[in-house]
């Protein structure tokens, strides 16, 4: 009992993880979608919404809520294209144990093995980073295109090629360099481990169904010490899986 009121308390604090849903990721060029910013674990759906004032867009965007979820409109251009978004930085304590099943949780081992022996209360700045990739007509390059984000996963190939059974490259970057040890997980119907990203940030991918698609990573670094000791960084990563069964042996287009 004591386990899953831990895992309770996790999925009711930590557990929202922040991602794009567009309402089309092939859309027509010079076409206006909604596109909705989601955060909980009940992939596609949203579970609650986030608060617009914490929101900052790329490219710049007025938000509203309307249900358990967040929403502005956006205008597609031709080709390739990103929407991206990050929160501003916001506080958040945790008891001891509490904290430390989050630390396992999110595979942060490195930070779990300094609070081994902790017994007070986690001070933690924790920011959220999510991008989406639509393509409107004819593809491009531009999903290989690192946005800047404080965290990002970019893919090595473009996603819109992928297919259920291919093996998707991508590489975490964390301030623009590749962040190792990093545990990916990717959520299509439900969730799954996907790996860690090897010395240079990269990791293979399992594509195993089509359809929407999430990736998602998180990293922590130590905070300032005077108002937080941790700053955590949460990364996600939406694109379409196409129809059809592809297989490893697939030739997707990496850098």
């Amino acid at each position: 009992m004591k386990a899953m009121w831990v895992f309770a308390a996790l999925s009711s604090v930590y557990g929202h993880d922040l991602y794009l849903m567009p309402q089309k990721f092939r859309p027509v060029a010079g076409e206006k979608i909604l596109l909705s910013a989601h955060t909980g674990d009940s992939f596609p759906n949203s579970e609650q919404p986030v608060d617009p004032a914490r929101l900052q867009s790329r490219p710049a965007a007025e938000w509203r809520i309307l249900g358990k979820a967040t929403h502005t409109t956006v205008e597609v251009t031709a080709g390739g294209q990103y929407f991206a978004v990050e929160t501003k930085p916001k506080y958040l304590e945790m008891e001891a144990e509490k904290f430390r099943a989050y630390l396992k949780e999110e595979g942060l081992d490195a930070v779990l093995g300094k609070v081994a022996s902790m017994t007070g209360k986690s001070r933690e700045m924790y920011s959220k980073f999510a991008k989406t990739y639509v393509v409107a007509g004819e593809r491009n390059g531009e999903y290989a295109k690192a946005l800047g984000l404080k965290i990002e996963i970019v893919p090595l190939a473009d996603p819109a090629m992928v297919k259920a059974g291919d093996v998707l490259p991508v590489q975490v970057l964390l301030d623009g360099k590749p962040l190792a040890g990093a545990q990916m997980e990717i959520a299509a119907s439900r969730g799954r481990s996907a790996g860690r990203t090897d010395r240079e940030g990269k990791l293979m991918v399992k594509i195993e169904a089509g359809g929407k698609t999430r990736l998602h990573t998180v990293a922590m670094e130590a905070g300032d010490g005077k108002t937080h000791d941790w700053a955590s960084y949460w990364a996600s990563l939406t694109f379409e899986v196409a129809s059809g069964k592809g297989g490893e042996s697939t030739n997707l287009t990496s850098r």
